[in-house]
């Protein structure tokens, strides 16, 4: 690696990390919270996570255009809102609608990290884009560790204070993905940099 090219991709494996992990501590036990501590029925549940999905599809059309427009840093943006809006979703007492309106609007934020397939490759000279791309993917390590933490965490403090340990996850993230690098704007010459 180039000088600061380790120091780079370190940041970015831990970025993917935290952003993994924010998402298996809030999303992955969404439905289990919604059911026991909010006491919404089964047969609802999927109605309400279905427009976290819904937010999700459509974030990553929203954040690609507006990364092409005011650059991929901008992105960490989407992950303070998710940031905001998890204790939102989990501490106060909302109308369904509201809570589905609040779950849409986390899945467009979460969806930020789309962009990171084209910034990941503009980071790095042509013969590592490939490779580079990949960075995204070993955060996945971090992630594992989700369920090993949560799950006895919430045993011991509840579901809630624990699920919202992805508000602290986003924002850690957000802060790495804005002292990265921006890329945006860039020409191909400005970027074959050795490695």
């Amino acid at each position: 690696f180039r000088p600061g090219g380790a120091r780079q991709t370190l940041l970015l494996s831990t970025m993917s990390g935290l952003n993994f992990f924010a998402y298996q501590a809030f999303t992955g036990w969404a439905s289990t919270y919604l059911k026991t501590e909010r006491g919404i029925p089964d047969t609802v549940v999927g109605d309400v996570l279905g427009w976290q999905f819904v937010g999700a599809a459509l974030g990553g059309l929203v954040w690609g255009w507006i990364s092409d427009r005011l650059g991929r840093r901008s992105g960490a943006a989407g992950f303070v809102a998710a940031a905001v809006i998890i204790p939102v979703y989990l501490f106060v007492p909302l109308p369904l609608g509201l809570l589905e309106a609040l779950g849409f609007a986390y899945g467009v934020m979460l969806s930020a990290s789309a962009i990171w397939g084209p910034w990941l490759s503009e980071l790095y000279p042509p013969h590592l884009r490939s490779t580079a791309a990949s960075i995204y993917n070993w955060g996945r390590v971090i992630s594992m560790t989700a369920p090993l933490i949560t799950a006895p965490l919430a045993e011991a403090v509840g579901l809630g204070p624990v699920m919202s340990l992805a508000s602290v996850s986003f924002m850690l993230a957000a802060w790495i993905w804005f002292i990265l690098p921006e890329t945006a704007g860039r020409t191909v010459d400005d970027l074959k940099q050795p490695a």
